[in-house]
């Protein structure tokens, strides 16, 4: 990452925080359709899916915080 510049630094973090509001929305549509799922098999299957969107968006975030660390150093 100490090979980009500032301005692509910021560019990515563009990107990322845009990618986080999508997995945010997202997470938010698969919790409620989880709370309605008709059975335990539907709601397993909701579930997985709904813990790899959480997955991502905790890389996500962590990809951001390097950018962010090495936009001030």
């Amino acid at each position: 990452m100490s090979s980009m510049t500032n301005q692509e630094k910021d560019q990515e973090v563009l990107k990322i925080t845009g990618a986080l509001d999508a997995l945010g929305t997202l997470r938010e549509a698969l919790s409620q359709w989880v709370g309605e799922a008709q059975n335990d098999l539907e709601r397993a299957a909701l579930d997985n899916v709904l813990a790899h969107v959480i997955a991502m968006e905790i890389e996500y975030e962590r990809r951001k915080g390097e950018l962010d660390g090495a936009s001030k150093a």
